[in-house]
């Protein structure tokens, strides 16, 4: 008999292929993974699955609410059961949210990329969340948190005020999801190395930290290069 993989629990947990992920969701209901660095497309995913009638088997996603640069402005999205397939969407950085039939909900916090929705089966939708930077858990229904992804929220609502300003607006919806989630890991090191308090409470973070920023400076460094300058633009501490 064939080994199923369980459904990853945290973004340490080794990557899963696609279809791994896929056959997953008929008990899950939905499945954030990391696809393998072979994968054609070596991604960080999240794999929702909704259903015309629930199954009552597992979470069961009534819509999912997520955020999309529009005219040069963020404006939050939704897809649900309505939808019409096949479905092709830029989603930006920010919160994205899935939440069942009775109100539960479950959280990700992400730094951009592609979504793609299909008809799988009879009345069912299959949405998937693709992108090139980690889709950090937060805590949930049915899920625990990520490390680094309290930070990222932090790191996010550190950039809202700068959003009053269209031309910082524009400079972080052109980032890519990469050159974003770099200047992530560089404010949050500069954080840490300014605060021992911080330090204290993120001494288990810490090491997850030093190993995304060694992954990025792998081929040059041109996305830390990039997340540098963004951060010198909207006026944050990049710490180089």
């Amino acid at each position: 008999m064939a080994f199923e993989p369980r459904p990853p629990q945290s973004i340490e947990d080794p990557p899963i292929g696609v279809e791994a992920a896929a056959r997953l969701m008929a008990t899950v209901g939905f499945v954030a993974f990391r696809s393998p660095p072979e994968a054609d497309a070596p991604d960080s995913c999240l794999m929702v699955a909704i259903h015309d009638e629930p199954t009552r088997r597992h979470f069961d996603a009534e819509r999912i609410g997520y955020w999309a640069t529009v005219n040069g402005h963020g404006q939050l999205q939704e897809v649900d059961r309505s939808t019409d397939v096949p479905f092709e969407a830029d989603f930006s950085w920010g919160r994205i949210r899935i939440i069942d039939r009775f109100g539960a909900r479950n959280s990700f916090v992400t730094f951009g990329g592609a979504l793609n929705g299909e008809l799988v089966g009879t009345g069912a939708r299959l949405f998937i969340f693709r992108s090139p930077a980690l889709i950090l858990r937060l805590a949930g229904h049915s899920q625990r948190e990520d490390r680094l992804a309290p930070e990222a929220m932090a790191f996010f609502a550190q950039l809202i005020p700068h959003l009053w300003s269209g031309e910082a607006e524009r400079t972080i919806a052109d980032a890519s999801p990469l050159d974003l989630y770099a200047a992530f890991l560089l404010h949050t090191r500069s954080r840490i190395a300014r605060s021992p308090a911080l330090r204290e409470v993120l001494d288990r973070d810490e090491p997850a930290l030093r190993r995304q920023l060694r992954l990025l400076g792998v081929g040059g460094g041109e996305h830390l290069e990039a997340g540098t300058r963004l951060l010198r633009q909207v006026g944050l501490d990049p710490g180089r």
